[in-house]
């Protein structure tokens, strides 16, 4: 079945939004490959330029190709249905539906991106290391694109302190770029931590890419933090495309005589809320904990909220006690937080 997602993935004129159009309605992509045009007249929002792509190219000898280099090169795939795939990147309209990822991918329910400017000031890399080691401290993974200055200070510093991160690639996920930064990229896989792209094995890096990939980035991100970005940086599209998708988006104020600091603080003059510190969040954490001392309400009566009534507990330690693997347990805190009876940061639950 990969080689036919592969396939669907790299039709021209067919992009992620009709894509998925097309699995739901075919209920996968073999089924859309083996579609007559008959059928696929009848998908909603099919163009004829789509139309003809699909037609007309049934051969599947370029995904064939590409499966093989997956194969050899030890890059994994990951499908726009896998339980990997978070539902809050899933719900981007632009997701892509194959994934090239080397590494390992944990379960996802709280992120938050941290992006800026390459050349950033000594200030803008003491607030990306800082950001980096707190959200390590918190286990909440650390999302970015690995380039030079702040998102590579930022991953690195997580992974010190012994954090999770993910990077996002506008290249394949086999090629180190910058390639000045292989230390680093070994580092990152050494700790646990993943590449991704939405590019096969052995695509070079072009500029093309990398909005792409910022699009990536603020999908995967629950919340953005713009630590430090000029008037043109490529930081803003990805506060652009995190504020199209809902996502909480902050900026960390700059001085106003520094060109590194134009673009955020443009954006808190454009009514992005100031990015002040972690705080916020280990102040939830001690209200939580206090809140055993309270009487207990009915809604003790689901397991997982009767264990969070106790103290705050992680992922980990839920699916071990109530005997549940975590796509299951993880699936449950989904509804639950929909509910707004936990709060999610990191691997850390707590019960409002």
């Amino acid at each position: 079945m990969d080689v036919y997602w592969i396939w669907l993935s790299r039709l021209k004129y067919v992009g992620p939004v009709l894509q998925k159009q097309l699995i739901t309605y075919f209920s996968n992509p073999k089924e859309v490959y083996e579609a007559s045009e008959e059928e696929l007249t009848g998908v909603p929002k099919m163009t004829n330029n789509a139309l003809r792509s699909i037609t007309f190219n049934r051969s599947l000898k370029e995904a064939e190709n590409i499966l093989n280099e997956v194969r050899k090169s030890g890059i994994n795939l990951l499908f726009f249905d896998d339980v990997l795939y978070p539902k809050f990147a899933s719900e981007s309209k632009g997701s892509p539906i194959v994934l090239y990822y080397r590494g390992e991918i944990q379960p996802l329910l709280t992120t938050v991106g941290i992006v800026g400017a390459r050349r950033c000031t000594l200030y803008g890399k003491k607030i990306a290391e800082q950001i980096g080691e707190e959200l390590a401290s918190l286990n909440i993974p650390v999302i970015s694109g690995f380039a030079k200055g702040i998102d590579s200070y930022a991953q690195a510093a997580c992974i010190r302190k012994g954090g999770y991160t993910l990077a996002f690639l506008g290249c394949g996920p086999d090629i180190c770029y910058p390639p000045e930064q292989r230390q680093l990229y070994n580092q990152i896989l050494e700790k646990g931590g993943a590449f991704i792209s939405q590019y096969p094995p052995r695509t070079a890096p072009l500029p093309k890419y990398f909005i792409a990939r910022n699009a990536l980035i603020s999908a995967w991100s629950t919340e953005l933090v713009i630590v430090e970005a000029g008037e043109q940086s490529g930081a803003l599209w990805t506060a652009q495309f995190a504020v199209k998708n809902n996502k909480p988006v902050y900026a960390v104020p700059n001085r106003i005589d520094t060109p590194e600091g134009i673009g955020t603080n443009n954006l808190l003059s454009n009514g992005i809320p100031p990015y002040l510190g972690i705080h916020s969040l280990q102040a939830a954490l001690d209200k939580m904990k206090n809140s055993k001392h309270l009487p207990a309400t009915q809604t003790t009566q689901d397991p997982i909220l009767h264990l969070l009534s106790e103290e705050p507990s992680t992922i980990q330690q839920l699916s071990n006690q109530l005997n549940l693997s975590e796509s299951e347990i993880t699936d449950q805190l989904l509804h639950l937080e929909l509910e707004k009876q936990i709060i999610i940061r990191g691997n850390i639950v707590f019960k409002r």
